[in-house]
């Protein structure tokens, strides 16, 4: 059976302890979610992001002075296995990651505007910048199949 290869990428816009503390949950999440035979990556890279950051400063607007300036990361999560990993199951589990930020952060907490892309099904082009950013993967090894 040829390797399933997916990626579920959460651009967010938050203070640099947030995401830290974000991508954290989201290592435990998808430690604790995948059966051993499916192997993961996680990258965290900065980016620019108008939006979000429009949409972090009006959430924020009253404890905007005290917090440090907010920084646009795009956090990207890709898998490699075959069997267990569906789209369903990617979709799952990107949700259970996202929990971390969609719940009520209660007073003067950062609130963490996010926007979230899952692929499943990919393409040449796609898997090479996989194969680029997530060395660890080792995604020249063997072919993708659509899913």
């Amino acid at each position: 059976m040829k390797a399933v290869v997916m990626e579920c990428r959460i651009r967010v816009c938050a203070s640099e302890d947030r995401v830290r503390r974000f991508v954290e949950n989201a290592r435990r999440v998808v430690t604790d979610a995948i059966p051993v035979p499916v192997r993961y990556s996680i990258v965290v890279e900065p980016v620019d992001s108008v939006l979000l950051a429009r949409q972090w400063a009006a959430a924020n607007r009253a404890a905007a002075g005290s917090k440090r300036s907010p920084g646009s990361f795009d956090v990207d999560v890709a898998f490699t296995g075959s069997g267990w990993l569906t789209p369903a199951r990617l979709e799952s589990l990107s949700r259970d990651i996202l929990a971390d930020v969609e719940a009520d952060p209660g007073p003067g907490a950062e609130v963490v505007p996010w926007i979230l892309t899952l692929t499943t099904s990919v393409d040449d082009v796609t898997r090479r910048r996989l194969a680029r950013v997530h060395p660890s993967l080792d995604l020249t090894a063997s072919v993708p199949i659509s899913v």
